[in-house]
């Protein structure tokens, strides 16, 4: 079973901030509003929630959401790597950041690479159905548009899932 001192520091930031990367890229497919961009981004903390409370079956989700808990205990914040302010350098190093989580998963923890890497697919999928696009008001519009159901697509790709 993988624990958190199974992983150097650096590759324990890139466990924690990948379901945030994942959400953040699909944040940037198709910027909307200031209103569904909070509600994208909120996501991720209502998987962490989620998380604690199903046990999931799957030892790094519980060892993050356990580090997420006792974050928000202490009121830490996580560490984010600055990003610059190009969106398109941001995608990528989130592409990126994803790549090298997919590899280092398959090496250090072979039984809970696919699971994890799946929940982290599910946070950027909640991310994409977190607020509605296009339409007015509310009425109409789609709840992944095309941009996103591609983004979603390149993080697939990029964490090695079949979806």
């Amino acid at each position: 079973m993988v624990k958190k001192a199974d992983f150097t520091t650096e590759e324990w930031q890139n466990i924690l901030l990948a379901p945030e990367m994942a959400s953040i890229y699909i944040a940037l497919a198709s910027p909307g509003g200031i209103i569904g961009a909070f509600k994208e981004m909120m996501v991720f903390s209502k998987l962490i929630v989620e998380a604690e409370k199903e046990a999931s079956d799957n030892a790094l989700v519980n060892a993050v959401a356990a580090d997420f808990r006792e974050m928000i205990e202490k009121k830490e914040k996580m560490k984010i790597p600055e990003m610059g302010r190009d969106p398109e350098e941001i995608k990528t190093l989130c592409i990126k950041s994803l790549r090298s989580l997919d590899v280092m998963l398959k090496e250090k923890a072979p039984d809970e690479s696919d699971g994890y890497k799946r929940w982290v697919y599910k946070a950027a999928q909640n991310s994409a159905e977190a607020a509605k696009e296009g339409g007015f008001l509310g009425i109409g519009g789609v709840l992944v548009n095309e941009a996103e159901a591609d983004a979603l697509k390149e993080i697939a790709g990029a964490l090695y899932i079949a979806v």
